[in-house]
Protein backbone atom coordinates (compact mmCIF):
# COMPACT_ATOMS: atom_id res chain seq x y z
CA UNK A 1 0.00 0.00 0.00
CA UNK A 2 1.34 3.43 -0.97
CA UNK A 3 2.29 5.58 1.95
CA UNK A 4 2.51 8.88 -0.01
CA UNK A 5 -0.17 11.69 -0.06
CA UNK A 6 0.47 12.60 -3.38
CA UNK A 7 -0.70 8.97 -4.77
CA UNK A 8 -3.29 7.77 -1.67
CA UNK A 9 -5.21 11.65 -3.09
CA UNK A 10 -4.24 10.43 -6.77
CA UNK A 11 -5.73 7.21 -6.71
CA UNK A 12 -8.82 8.71 -5.09
CA UNK A 13 -9.54 11.15 -7.67
CA UNK A 14 -13.02 11.57 -8.89
CA UNK A 15 -13.45 12.23 -13.11
CA UNK A 16 -14.13 16.24 -12.56
CA UNK A 17 -11.27 16.50 -10.44
CA UNK A 18 -8.96 13.88 -12.44
CA UNK A 19 -10.24 16.25 -15.56
CA UNK A 20 -9.00 19.38 -14.28
CA UNK A 21 -5.80 18.09 -12.68
CA UNK A 22 -5.35 17.13 -16.77
CA UNK A 23 -5.67 20.19 -17.80
CA UNK A 24 -3.59 22.08 -15.97
CA UNK A 25 -0.74 19.14 -16.16
CA UNK A 26 -0.94 19.67 -20.15
CA UNK A 27 -0.77 22.96 -20.49
CA UNK A 28 2.38 22.53 -18.21
CA UNK A 29 3.66 20.98 -20.63
CA UNK A 30 2.89 23.02 -23.70
CA UNK A 31 -0.25 22.03 -25.09
CA UNK A 32 -3.79 24.11 -25.87
CA UNK A 33 -6.65 22.15 -24.16
CA UNK A 34 -9.72 22.79 -25.54
CA UNK A 35 -12.63 20.63 -24.12
CA UNK A 36 -14.99 19.17 -25.49
CA UNK A 37 -18.27 18.66 -23.68
CA UNK A 38 -18.89 15.64 -24.70
CA UNK A 39 -19.24 13.10 -21.86
CA UNK A 40 -18.91 8.80 -22.03
CA UNK A 41 -20.64 6.61 -20.13
CA UNK A 42 -17.89 6.44 -17.20
CA UNK A 43 -18.63 10.53 -16.99
CA UNK A 44 -15.49 11.11 -18.53
CA UNK A 45 -14.58 14.17 -20.57
CA UNK A 46 -12.54 14.73 -24.65
CA UNK A 47 -10.86 17.71 -25.21
CA UNK A 48 -9.08 18.74 -28.06
CA UNK A 49 -5.27 19.54 -27.37
CA UNK A 50 -3.08 21.54 -30.29
CA UNK A 51 0.97 21.37 -30.13
CA UNK A 52 1.80 23.80 -32.49
CA UNK A 53 0.15 23.10 -35.77
CA UNK A 54 -0.69 19.50 -34.32
CA UNK A 55 -4.05 18.45 -33.84
CA UNK A 56 -4.73 15.88 -30.52
CA UNK A 57 -7.85 14.34 -28.66
CA UNK A 58 -7.57 13.90 -24.97
CA UNK A 59 -9.62 11.23 -22.87
CA UNK A 60 -9.75 11.15 -19.10
CA UNK A 61 -10.50 8.02 -16.99
CA UNK A 62 -10.71 7.17 -13.59
CA UNK A 63 -12.35 3.55 -14.35
CA UNK A 64 -11.54 0.78 -12.10
CA UNK A 65 -11.83 -1.79 -14.61
CA UNK A 66 -10.81 -2.69 -18.28
CA UNK A 67 -8.75 0.35 -18.77
CA UNK A 68 -7.48 -0.96 -21.79
CA UNK A 69 -10.58 -1.53 -23.13
CA UNK A 70 -11.99 1.99 -22.40
CA UNK A 71 -8.84 3.34 -24.05
CA UNK A 72 -10.02 1.29 -27.74
CA UNK A 73 -13.24 2.53 -26.99
CA UNK A 74 -12.46 5.98 -26.66
CA UNK A 75 -10.58 6.54 -29.68
CA UNK A 76 -13.18 4.68 -31.86
CA UNK A 77 -15.42 7.36 -30.48
CA UNK A 78 -13.66 10.13 -31.16
CA UNK A 79 -12.76 9.41 -34.98
CA UNK A 80 -16.20 8.91 -35.49
CA UNK A 81 -17.82 11.03 -33.14
CA UNK A 82 -15.75 14.52 -34.65
CA UNK A 83 -15.41 15.65 -38.25
CA UNK A 84 -11.27 16.25 -38.06
CA UNK A 85 -8.28 14.24 -38.34
CA UNK A 86 -6.40 13.97 -35.21
CA UNK A 87 -2.18 13.96 -35.35
CA UNK A 88 -2.13 12.41 -31.44
CA UNK A 89 -3.88 10.73 -29.46
CA UNK A 90 -3.49 11.02 -25.37
CA UNK A 91 -5.46 8.60 -22.84
CA UNK A 92 -5.34 9.67 -19.11
CA UNK A 93 -6.19 6.95 -16.26
CA UNK A 94 -5.31 6.61 -12.61
CA UNK A 95 -4.70 2.93 -13.13
CA UNK A 96 -0.98 2.07 -12.80
CA UNK A 97 -0.21 -0.85 -15.58
CA UNK A 98 3.24 -1.91 -16.15
CA UNK A 99 5.31 0.05 -18.77
CA UNK A 100 5.27 -3.07 -20.74
CA UNK A 101 1.92 -3.12 -20.90
CA UNK A 102 1.26 0.72 -21.14
CA UNK A 103 4.01 0.68 -24.50
CA UNK A 104 1.95 -2.24 -25.81
CA UNK A 105 -1.12 -0.63 -25.94
CA UNK A 106 0.27 2.30 -27.39
CA UNK A 107 1.55 0.41 -30.18
CA UNK A 108 -1.96 -1.17 -30.59
CA UNK A 109 -3.75 2.01 -30.96
CA UNK A 110 -1.50 3.56 -33.27
CA UNK A 111 -1.32 0.51 -35.48
CA UNK A 112 -4.81 0.29 -34.96
CA UNK A 113 -5.93 3.81 -35.91
CA UNK A 114 -2.58 5.54 -37.47
CA UNK A 115 -2.84 7.76 -34.51
CA UNK A 116 0.58 8.48 -32.76
CA UNK A 117 -0.89 7.63 -28.70
CA UNK A 118 0.29 8.05 -25.56
CA UNK A 119 -0.86 7.22 -21.67
CA UNK A 120 -0.41 9.01 -19.11
CA UNK A 121 -0.60 6.47 -16.25
CA UNK A 122 -0.51 6.81 -12.79
CA UNK A 123 3.18 6.59 -12.70
CA UNK A 124 3.87 9.45 -15.53
CA UNK A 125 1.30 11.56 -13.48
CA UNK A 126 2.61 11.67 -10.43
CA UNK A 127 6.19 11.49 -12.29
CA UNK A 128 5.36 15.19 -13.19
CA UNK A 129 3.92 16.47 -10.58
CA UNK A 130 6.48 15.25 -7.82
CA UNK A 131 9.50 15.47 -10.39
CA UNK A 132 8.81 19.02 -11.24
CA UNK A 133 8.73 21.42 -8.40
CA UNK A 134 6.94 24.15 -10.39
CA UNK A 135 3.88 21.78 -10.36
CA UNK A 136 3.67 22.39 -6.78
CA UNK A 137 0.66 24.20 -6.76
CA UNK A 138 -1.43 21.82 -8.66
CA UNK A 139 -0.62 19.35 -6.10
CA UNK A 140 -2.13 21.89 -3.54
CA UNK A 141 -4.62 22.44 -5.83
CA UNK A 142 -6.10 19.76 -7.02
CA UNK A 143 -5.03 16.82 -4.58
CA UNK A 144 -4.88 19.20 -1.58
CA UNK A 145 -1.46 17.25 0.02
CA UNK A 146 1.13 19.84 1.08
CA UNK A 147 4.24 18.92 -1.65
CA UNK A 148 6.74 19.48 1.15
CA UNK A 149 5.88 16.44 3.56
CA UNK A 150 4.77 13.82 0.35
CA UNK A 151 6.26 11.01 2.11
CA UNK A 152 4.29 10.05 5.31
CA UNK A 153 2.24 7.25 6.36
CA UNK A 154 -1.28 8.79 5.79
CA UNK A 155 -2.85 6.43 7.48
CA UNK A 156 -1.51 6.10 10.67
CA UNK A 157 -1.36 10.00 10.74
CA UNK A 158 -5.43 9.82 10.22
CA UNK A 159 -5.56 6.92 13.20
CA UNK A 160 -2.91 9.65 15.43
CA UNK A 161 -5.76 11.95 14.79
CA UNK A 162 -8.53 10.11 15.64
CA UNK A 163 -6.58 8.51 18.86
CA UNK A 164 -6.48 12.03 20.22
CA UNK A 165 -9.85 13.32 19.21
CA UNK A 166 -11.23 9.61 21.08
CA UNK A 167 -9.13 10.35 24.12
CA UNK A 168 -10.99 13.89 24.44
CA UNK A 169 -14.81 12.24 24.36
CA UNK A 170 -12.86 9.42 26.82
CA UNK A 171 -12.76 12.53 28.97
CA UNK A 172 -16.00 13.82 28.40
CA UNK A 173 -15.15 16.95 26.71
CA UNK A 174 -16.99 17.68 23.52
CA UNK A 175 -15.21 20.25 21.04
CA UNK A 176 -17.34 23.17 22.82
CA UNK A 177 -18.36 22.28 26.34
CA UNK A 178 -18.76 19.15 27.75
CA UNK A 179 -20.50 15.57 27.33
CA UNK A 180 -22.84 13.87 30.01
CA UNK A 181 -21.74 11.19 32.47
CA UNK A 182 -24.30 9.08 31.03
CA UNK A 183 -22.10 5.46 30.58
CA UNK A 184 -22.85 4.94 26.85
CA UNK A 185 -21.63 6.84 24.26
CA UNK A 186 -21.91 6.02 20.14
CA UNK A 187 -19.12 7.90 18.70
CA UNK A 188 -18.91 8.40 15.01
CA UNK A 189 -15.95 10.08 13.43
CA UNK A 190 -15.06 10.61 9.98
CA UNK A 191 -11.40 12.09 9.12
CA UNK A 192 -10.90 13.01 5.39
CA UNK A 193 -6.95 12.89 4.69
CA UNK A 194 -6.21 16.40 4.10
CA UNK A 195 -7.10 16.99 8.13
CA UNK A 196 -3.54 15.61 9.49
CA UNK A 197 -2.90 19.20 6.84
CA UNK A 198 -3.03 22.58 7.56
CA UNK A 199 -2.30 24.32 4.47
CA UNK A 200 -6.57 25.06 3.90
CA UNK A 201 -7.43 28.54 4.79
CA UNK A 202 -10.97 27.39 5.72
CA UNK A 203 -12.90 29.41 8.31
CA UNK A 204 -15.45 27.77 10.96
CA UNK A 205 -17.97 30.29 9.71
CA UNK A 206 -17.87 29.17 6.00
CA UNK A 207 -18.47 25.91 6.90
CA UNK A 208 -21.39 23.80 5.83
CA UNK A 209 -23.96 22.75 8.52
CA UNK A 210 -22.58 19.04 10.29
CA UNK A 211 -23.13 16.10 9.62
CA UNK A 212 -26.72 14.16 10.94
CA UNK A 213 -27.84 11.60 12.66
CA UNK A 214 -30.63 12.58 12.57
CA UNK A 215 -33.08 15.67 10.89
CA UNK A 216 -33.69 16.96 14.25
CA UNK A 217 -29.72 17.78 14.46
CA UNK A 218 -30.32 20.52 13.20
CA UNK A 219 -29.34 23.92 15.15
CA UNK A 220 -25.52 24.85 14.40
CA UNK A 221 -23.67 27.49 16.04
CA UNK A 222 -19.83 28.16 15.15
CA UNK A 223 -17.21 28.58 17.72
CA UNK A 224 -13.86 29.26 16.63
CA UNK A 225 -12.83 26.22 14.95
CA UNK A 226 -15.76 24.31 14.82
CA UNK A 227 -19.66 24.17 13.87
CA UNK A 228 -21.62 22.25 16.30
CA UNK A 229 -25.07 21.50 17.00
CA UNK A 230 -26.86 23.00 19.61
CA UNK A 231 -29.93 21.64 19.74
CA UNK A 232 -29.83 18.51 21.83
CA UNK A 233 -27.80 20.28 24.60
CA UNK A 234 -28.86 19.92 27.93
CA UNK A 235 -28.47 22.98 29.67
CA UNK A 236 -26.62 22.14 33.24
CA UNK A 237 -25.03 25.26 33.44
CA UNK A 238 -25.55 25.63 30.02
CA UNK A 239 -22.56 23.24 29.15
CA UNK A 240 -23.01 19.52 29.02
CA UNK A 241 -23.84 17.33 25.65
CA UNK A 242 -26.11 14.21 25.53
CA UNK A 243 -25.50 14.80 21.99
CA UNK A 244 -23.86 16.28 18.91
CA UNK A 245 -22.71 16.28 15.97
CA UNK A 246 -19.50 18.87 14.40
CA UNK A 247 -17.54 20.01 11.89
CA UNK A 248 -14.26 21.39 12.35
CA UNK A 249 -12.01 23.52 10.14
CA UNK A 250 -9.55 20.81 9.83
CA UNK A 251 -12.66 18.90 7.79
CA UNK A 252 -12.66 16.54 10.31
CA UNK A 253 -16.07 15.75 11.71
CA UNK A 254 -17.72 14.01 15.32
CA UNK A 255 -20.94 12.80 16.24
CA UNK A 256 -21.90 11.50 19.51
CA UNK A 257 -25.46 9.74 20.83
CA UNK A 258 -26.67 8.36 24.34
CA UNK A 259 -28.98 5.58 21.70
CA UNK A 260 -30.63 4.16 25.18
CA UNK A 261 -33.29 2.54 25.54
CA UNK A 262 -34.76 3.13 29.21
CA UNK A 263 -35.02 -0.45 30.91
CA UNK A 264 -33.62 -2.32 33.93
CA UNK A 265 -31.31 -3.91 31.49
CA UNK A 266 -29.11 -1.00 29.78
CA UNK A 267 -29.82 -1.25 25.42
CA UNK A 268 -28.38 0.04 22.45
CA UNK A 269 -31.85 0.81 20.16
CA UNK A 270 -31.82 -1.44 17.11
CA UNK A 271 -31.62 2.05 15.04
CA UNK A 272 -28.01 2.16 15.89
CA UNK A 273 -26.83 1.33 12.88
CA UNK A 274 -29.20 3.38 10.51
CA UNK A 275 -28.20 6.52 12.71
CA UNK A 276 -24.45 5.94 11.78
CA UNK A 277 -24.97 5.35 8.32
CA UNK A 278 -26.99 9.11 7.91
CA UNK A 279 -24.06 10.63 9.52
CA UNK A 280 -21.95 8.83 7.29
CA UNK A 281 -24.22 9.79 4.36
CA UNK A 282 -24.04 13.76 5.49
CA UNK A 283 -20.70 13.85 5.99
CA UNK A 284 -19.79 12.89 2.48
CA UNK A 285 -22.31 15.47 1.55
CA UNK A 286 -20.63 17.99 4.08
CA UNK A 287 -17.41 17.22 2.53
CA UNK A 288 -18.67 17.69 -1.04
CA UNK A 289 -19.75 21.03 -0.48
CA UNK A 290 -16.94 21.82 0.99
CA UNK A 291 -14.30 21.00 -1.06
CA UNK A 292 -13.21 18.47 0.62
CA UNK A 293 -11.48 15.99 -1.02
CA UNK A 294 -11.40 11.97 -0.08
CA UNK A 295 -10.02 9.34 0.90
CA UNK A 296 -12.19 9.46 3.82
CA UNK A 297 -11.58 6.95 7.14
CA UNK A 298 -14.45 6.14 9.52
CA UNK A 299 -14.23 5.39 12.61
CA UNK A 300 -17.06 4.20 14.87
CA UNK A 301 -16.88 3.17 18.69
CA UNK A 302 -18.56 2.70 21.59
CA UNK A 303 -17.63 3.81 25.54
CA UNK A 304 -18.86 2.27 28.42
CA UNK A 305 -20.94 -0.28 26.53
CA UNK A 306 -19.84 -3.24 29.05
CA UNK A 307 -23.22 -4.53 30.16
CA UNK A 308 -25.13 -3.53 27.33
CA UNK A 309 -27.08 -5.24 25.37
CA UNK A 310 -28.70 -4.69 21.75
CA UNK A 311 -32.31 -4.27 21.80
CA UNK A 312 -34.26 -7.04 20.06
CA UNK A 313 -36.10 -5.92 16.98
CA UNK A 314 -40.16 -5.61 17.16
CA UNK A 315 -41.11 -8.95 15.26
CA UNK A 316 -38.03 -10.90 15.78
CA UNK A 317 -38.57 -14.78 16.32
CA UNK A 318 -34.80 -14.97 17.57
CA UNK A 319 -34.90 -16.60 21.18
CA UNK A 320 -33.42 -13.85 24.17
CA UNK A 321 -30.97 -16.35 25.18
CA UNK A 322 -28.59 -15.74 22.27
CA UNK A 323 -28.19 -12.15 22.99
CA UNK A 324 -25.61 -11.58 25.29
CA UNK A 325 -24.32 -7.72 26.68
CA UNK A 326 -21.27 -6.55 25.66
CA UNK A 327 -18.52 -7.92 27.99
CA UNK A 328 -15.85 -5.05 26.65
CA UNK A 329 -16.12 -1.66 28.41
CA UNK A 330 -14.80 -0.21 24.78
CA UNK A 331 -16.02 -1.58 21.44
CA UNK A 332 -14.04 -0.58 18.64
CA UNK A 333 -15.08 -1.17 15.02
CA UNK A 334 -13.25 -1.78 11.82
CA UNK A 335 -12.11 1.24 10.30
CA UNK A 336 -13.75 2.05 6.49
CA UNK A 337 -12.49 3.70 4.28
CA UNK A 338 -13.91 5.40 1.45
CA UNK A 339 -12.52 6.90 -1.85
CA UNK A 340 -15.18 8.13 -3.60
CA UNK A 341 -17.83 10.41 -2.07
CA UNK A 342 -21.22 9.15 -3.84
CA UNK A 343 -20.70 5.66 -2.68
CA UNK A 344 -23.76 3.52 -1.12
CA UNK A 345 -23.22 4.25 2.70
CA UNK A 346 -24.96 1.16 3.79
CA UNK A 347 -23.25 -1.33 1.66
CA UNK A 348 -19.65 0.00 2.17
CA UNK A 349 -20.73 0.00 6.04
CA UNK A 350 -22.35 -3.67 6.25
CA UNK A 351 -19.53 -5.62 7.40
CA UNK A 352 -18.79 -3.17 10.09
CA UNK A 353 -22.64 -3.24 11.55
CA UNK A 354 -22.04 -7.29 11.49
CA UNK A 355 -19.35 -6.55 13.64
CA UNK A 356 -20.98 -4.71 15.79
CA UNK A 357 -23.87 -6.63 16.34
CA UNK A 358 -21.78 -10.39 16.78
CA UNK A 359 -20.22 -8.08 19.41
CA UNK A 360 -24.07 -8.63 20.88
CA UNK A 361 -24.84 -12.60 20.06
CA UNK A 362 -25.69 -12.24 16.64
CA UNK A 363 -24.68 -13.30 13.29
CA UNK A 364 -24.87 -10.30 11.37
CA UNK A 365 -26.73 -6.99 11.42
CA UNK A 366 -30.67 -6.97 11.63
CA UNK A 367 -30.64 -3.97 9.17
CA UNK A 368 -30.12 -5.96 5.91
CA UNK A 369 -32.14 -8.63 4.27
CA UNK A 370 -30.15 -11.48 2.44
CA UNK A 371 -31.77 -12.95 -0.45
CA UNK A 372 -29.94 -14.75 -3.16
CA UNK A 373 -29.68 -14.55 -6.86
CA UNK A 374 -30.44 -16.81 -9.89
CA UNK A 375 -26.42 -17.10 -10.17
CA UNK A 376 -26.19 -17.96 -6.14
CA UNK A 377 -24.81 -14.72 -5.18
CA UNK A 378 -25.69 -13.36 -2.03
CA UNK A 379 -26.61 -9.89 -2.14
CA UNK A 380 -27.77 -7.79 1.10
CA UNK A 381 -30.65 -5.32 1.00
CA UNK A 382 -30.33 -2.04 3.47
CA UNK A 383 -33.93 -2.64 5.16
CA UNK A 384 -33.29 -0.39 8.24
CA UNK A 385 -35.69 -0.77 11.88
CA UNK A 386 -36.91 2.00 12.45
Amino acid sequence: MSNSRIEVALQALGSDRFERLMYDLLEREGYTVDPTGTSGPDGGRDAFLLDGDRDGILHCSVQKDNWVRKAHDDIETAVENFDRDFDFYIFATTQDPSTTKRDRVEEELHEEWGIPTTVWDFSKIRNSLVGDRENNDLIREHLRVDPNRPFVDIESEVDDLYEDLLDRVKRRQAPDGTIVEDPALVVVHVIPQEAVDDHHDRYAGDLPHPPQFEKRDAYAVTRPKVKITENNRRFHDGTERERYTAIHRDGWTEGIFTALYPSDNPQLRTSIDRLIANFVHTALGTFDEADIYPPYYVYVSILGAEGYTLSQPSGSNRPPSNVRPFTEDEIRLNRVQIDNPDVDVPDVMRKTFDQLWRHGGWDHSVNYQASETDDGETVYEWNPYR
